[in-house]
């Protein structure tokens, strides 16, 4: 006779940062399932990056046709059915989901630099169009930050 008990929901989801870090969100570590709402890992993205100022943030996931998609803080990760059928493992990609129209008034320098990463990685993958001479300005800048 079968056991009638239900499986433990095994969960395995690689986070891929913008410095290129990653972090490894399991069930048996920080107890992520498929029934765990988007707003909760991305909670724990945010407590990991010590950002406060997170509404310009998300988590984005490509489908099997290299759709893009932002994940829904407000549903379960088992209900975003394009990332469900990808996996498992599952990858979800953190970035600046909305830009702010003057980022001079971010306040905390860790949210600055997070857009200045994801400016970085558009110009460099050809996502933000960009002058030569602007291009040789920004390296400049890039080089004197690290």
């Amino acid at each position: 006779m079968g056991c009638f008990c239900t499986a433990q929901e095994e969960f395995y989801c690689e986070v891929l940062l913008l410095d290129d870090t990653k972090i490894t969100l399991t069930t048996q570590q920080q107890g992520i399932k498929k029934s765990t709402k988007g707003s909760v890992v991305l909670d724990y993205v945010f407590h990991h990056l010590n950002l406060v100022e997170t509404d310009y943030f998300g988590l984005r996931y490509c489908d099997r046709n290299h759709q893009t998609y932002w994940l829904d803080p407000t549903k379960s990760i088992g209900e975003h059915k394009d990332l469900i059928s990808t996996g498992p493992s599952y990858t979800l990609y953190f970035g600046v989901r909305f830009y702010a129209e003057d980022p001079c008034r971010l306040k905390e320098e860790i949210t600055r630099y997070q857009y200045f990463l994801q400016v970085k990685q558009d110009v460099l993958q050809g996502r933000l169009p960009c002058p030569f001479t602007a291009m040789a300005q920004l390296g400049a800048y890039a080089i004197q930050l690290h």
